[in-house]
């Protein structure tokens, strides 16, 4: 297997920075248009079904483009383009055909990163490599909701107007794909290890190897996408902010995944799975108490917390479910979960939007998400008893 050097996990930090000026940005971009919560929602679902389509895709792109590593190049440009679309428009609509492009390069990104990395899952340590990417990723993200807040922050305190401000933060995003792509660069030569085919593996096994997946990242996609709007509508925080605190949720990500891989090689996979999705849930119902009875500081201390413990999960989770398939199906696995996932992502995060639109209670999306953590939490403890498949030395 040919190693992953810094620039693969370079390329994950940088990819993370443009999502993360694009989820900062878009809420607050509606917020600037005067539109409802329902139209953020709708344009964060269109990322989503986006990387599902992306992800279906990464097959035939990969006979074209020779190798998962130049379909990871192609991510980037295609994350770019879709930046750069964002930048210029100045209405709800039009905005749909930037974040579809950024959603693309999003499912390309996941399924050619997960390609390379999944090649070595079952063996020892093996999460190592998927809790460091999805750390690198995640620490991009905080760094881009950062940007966009300072950036929207910058450009008001100069006199412009609050969609320019917004507008402009969508360079940032752009630079960042821009720079992966000098970073992570094509190869010439084919190989084999993206997949000819792509068949959807809908037998009762494969379904349930990913149930915990799927149930974890419902209740990310109902309690996290909105939650700039919420600490706008609820909290009346500054962009600024607004900013700081979405890249302090990132950091949390970060750390809950180095603190899952330590877990992980102390207690175990199982161990370390069911208690992080069981404290996720904990927390998940403090955040349902009325936002008037927490209030600011603690309501965000307590959304930290959450991100730590439930994407820390998110690797181990991954690498889990991959040891757990015979490796020669590991490349079209990865390419079924990833259009499964984001596109159960891209429901929930469109259902965040209606209820907060009709209810506006934000209190209703965290108890939702408490029951999908305690649901994956049960479902991962069938499911983690499975053998794990030892790949071949490569």
């Amino acid at each position: 297997m040919r190693t992953l050097g810094r620039s693969f996990f370079a390329a994950a930090g940088l990819s993370g920075m443009a999502f993360g000026v694009l989820a900062v940005a878009v809420p607050m971009h509606v917020e600037a248009l005067h539109r409802p919560a329902s139209v953020a929602g709708e344009l964060l679902a269109s990322v989503t079904i986006a990387v599902a389509l992306g992800a279906l895709s990464a097959g035939p792109l990969g006979r074209l483009a020779g190798s998962a590593r130049n379909v990871l190049a192609l991510s980037m440009a295609v994350s770019a383009a879709g930046q750069v679309i964002l930048l210029f428009v100045t209405e709800t609509t039009p905005m749909l055909s930037g974040t579809v492009l950024v959603g693309l390069g999003i499912g390309l990104f996941w399924v050619s990163s997960q390609t390379l990395l999944g090649r070595a899952s079952g063996s020892e340590g093996s999460e190592r490599h998927f809790a460091y990417h999805y750390a690198a990723y995640t620490l991009g993200v905080a760094l881009g909701s950062a940007v966009a807040g300072l950036t929207v922050g910058a450009f008001r305190a100069a006199g412009a107007d609050e969609t320019l401000a917004v507008r402009m933060s969508y360079a940032a995003g752009a630079t960042a794909t821009l720079a992966a792509l000098a970073l992570w660069r094509p190869e010439r030569r084919r190989s084999d290890d993206v997949p000819r085919q792509v068949h959807p593996r809908v037998a009762a096994e494969a379904v349930a190897m990913q149930l915990p997946d799927l149930l974890l990242v419902s209740a990310l996609a109902m309690m996290l996408p909105l939650a700039p709007l919420v600490l706008v509508r609820q909290f009346h925080l500054a962009p600024l902010v607004v900013g700081l605190t979405f890249a302090a949720v990132q950091g949390g990500k970060v750390a809950g995944s180095l603190a899952g891989r330590i877990t992980c090689r102390e207690h175990g996979h199982r161990v370390a799975i069911l208690g992080l999705l069981a404290a996720g849930a904990a927390l998940s119902l403090v955040l349902s108490v009325s936002t008037d009875v927490l209030g600011a500081p603690l309501f965000i201390a307590v959304l930290i917390a959450t991100a730590f413990v439930t994407t820390g999960a998110w690797p181990l989770i991954v690498d889990s479910a991959l040891a757990r398939t015979a490796p020669a199906d590991r490349p079209g696995a990865t390419v079924t979960w990833n259009v499964c996932e984001y596109g159960v992502i891209a429901v929930m995060t469109a259902m965040s939007g209606w209820l907060l639109a009709s209810f506006h209670r934000p209190e209703l999306l965290f108890t939702l998400g408490a029951g999908f953590l305690a649901a994956a939490a049960a479902a991962a403890a069938v499911v983690l008893v499975r053998p794990v498949y030892t790949p071949d030395a490569q």
